[in-house]
C-alpha cells in the first residue's frame, strides 16, 4: 500500500509485565491518544502482559487483568477451576540462561504466547480505531511501531515480526508497515516532550532511567538547540527489572517459611501467591 494511504500510526509498548498502546491520525499528528480502556479495567494506561488458557493451554480464555487474580479470597472455588496464567513469556527471547527463564507449560512454545497476546491486542486496537474512525481499513491503512529492549539478541525483531504477522497486525510477513524502536530510544523521544516542564535549557544534561519489568536502562543525555538530544554516555542496561525483584522476594520468603511450603503454594494456589507478592510491594512502598 502506498504511503499516502496510511492514515493512522499505532505505537505498541509490549512489555515484560505490562503492555499498552497509543495512536494518532496523520491529519492531527499532535493529538496522540493513549488507550485507557481494557477488558476488565478502565482508567489505566497499561494491562498486565498475561494470558489465561483452558486446561490444555490451547485456547485463550482471558488476557490482561482478567488473566490474573484480583483477590483469590473472594471466591475460593475459582482458583481450582483456573489453569496457571502464562506470564513473563517475553523473557524467553532474551539471553537469560535456560534455567533462569520463566515457567511455561510443558511443550509450550513461548512464541505462541506472544502471538496470542498480540492477537488480543490487535482485536482491541482494531475495535478502538474503527469505533473512532469507521472508514479506516484495518490493518491496511495503519502503521505500527513496536518497542524492543536495546540489549536483546538480533533475532528479537524477526520473532516479533513473525508474531505480529500471525496476530493479524500485518497483511504480509515482509510488510513495511511495521517499524521497531528500542525502549531507551522511545524514552528519549518522550523526554523531548517533557524537558520544558523541568526548565531544561540547551546544553544542559540529564539522566534517563527506564525501569521496566524485564530490563533497566540508564542513559545520560544532553539537550541541544533545536529541540534535539545527544547521548553523553553509552547506554548501560541489564536484565534486572521488577520481575527479578519479585523473584528475590520469593527466595527470601522461601528461606523463612520453607521452600517446600512455597512450592506447594505455587503449585496448588498460584493466584494466592501472586496476590501475596502484589500486596506486599503495595503496602511496602
Amino acid at each position: 500500500m502506498a504511503l499516502r494511504d496510511i492514515r493512522i500510526l499505532v505505537a505498541i509498548d509490549f512489555g515484560t509485565t505490562y503492555s499498552g498502546f497509543a495512536y494518532v491520525h496523520k491529519e492531527n499528528p499532535e493529538s496522540v491518544v493513549v488507550n485507557y480502556s481494557w477488558p476488565g479495567r478502565e482508567g489505566v494506561p497499561k494491562t498486565p502482559t498475561a494470558l489465561q488458557y483452558d486446561e490444555d493451554y490451547k485456547n485463550v480464555t482471558g488476557w490482561g487483568n482478567s488473566a490474573l487474580e484480583d483477590d483469590p479470597d473472594e471466591d475460593d472455588d475459582r482458583e481450582e477451576q483456573r489453569s496457571r496464567p502464562v506470564e513473563l513469556f517475553k523473557l524467553h527471547i532474551s539471553n537469560l540462561h535456560r534455567k533462569d527463564k520463566p515457567w511455561l507449560p510443558h511443550q509450550f512454545d513461548f512464541k505462541k504466547a506472544i502471538e496470542d497476546f498480540l492477537t488480543q491486542m490487535r482485536k482491541l486496537i482494531q475495535e478502538t480505531l474503527e469505533k473512532r474512525w469507521p472508514t479506516v481499513i484495518f490493518p491496511q491503512q495503519v502503521d505500527f511501531i513496536l518497542t524492543i529492549p536495546a540489549e536483546w539478541p538480533p533475532h528479537t525483531t524477526r520473532i516479533m515480526r513473525e508474531c505480529a504477522y500471525k496476530a493479524g497486525l500485518l497483511t504480509s510477513l515482509d510488510s513495511n508497515q511495521l517499524d521497531f524502536t528500542t525502549e531507551p530510544e522511545a524514552a528519549a523521544l518522550h523526554c523531548i516532550d517533557v524537558v520544558k516542564e523541568h526548565n531544561l535549557k540547551p546544553h544542559e544534561s540529564f539522566l534517563v532511567v527506564d525501569c521496566g519489568g524485564g530490563t533497566v536502562d540508564l542513559t545520560s543525555r544532553k539537550l541541544l538547540p533545536g529541540h534535539k538530544l545527544s547521548e553523553i554516555t553509552e547506554r548501560i542496561g541489564d536484565l534486572c527489572g521488577s520481575t527479578f525483584v519479585d523473584k528475590q522476594f520469593l527466595q527470601w520468603l522461601g528461606r523463612r517459611v520453607g521452600f517446600q511450603a512455597l512450592e506447594k503454594l505455587k503449585s496448588n494456589n498460584y493466584g494466592q501467591m501472586q496476590y501475596l507478592v502484589q500486596r506486599f510491594f503495595l503496602y511496602t512502598y
